[in-house]
């Protein structure tokens, strides 16, 4: 699926849409500084039904929220690995994440690390059109 959005408001609820339909536990994000991964997952948590406000997890490196889902527990984890060099992966506990069935994890600069994520996963795509403009591709 292609969608392009115009302006961060079309981005959000992009994401809140996609958040009713996903399938996959890993969702990947690919794209540059700015290209509205963050907003994405804004929206696709409000999508989760998670009230907190989203903030980037780009100092900490991972951001968790818990969400009720078919009446299961679960948690959201917001990973983004832009200023992780390769070497600290196994301090952020990833692979812990990654193995929990209640979890379920969205990875800014996933290609980092791809040859250790399942490959049953979702990758989005996202590109700077213009100063409000992105296209987002999903497989």
């Amino acid at each position: 699926m292609e969608i392009t959005t115009i302006g961060s408001n079309e981005t959000f609820a992009f994401g809140s849409k996609f958040a009713g339909e996903y399938e996959k536990r890993v969702i990947c994000l690919f794209g540059n500084l700015g290209s509205g991964k963050t907003t994405f997952v804004a929206g696709f948590a409000k999508g989760l039904g998670i009230e907190s406000r989203i903030l980037s997890p780009s100092f900490v490196l991972v951001r968790s929220y818990p969400f009720v889902k078919w009446d299961k527990n679960f948690v959201f984890h917001h990973v983004d690995l832009f200023r992780l060099e390769v070497g600290q992966i196994d301090s952020i506990g990833l692979d812990d994440i990654l193995d929990d069935p209640f979890a379920v994890v969205a990875i800014e600069w996933p290609e980092k690390i791809i040859s250790r994520l399942p490959e049953d996963r979702h990758e989005i795509y996202f590109e700077v059109i213009d100063e409000f403009t992105r296209r987002i591709r999903t497989n």
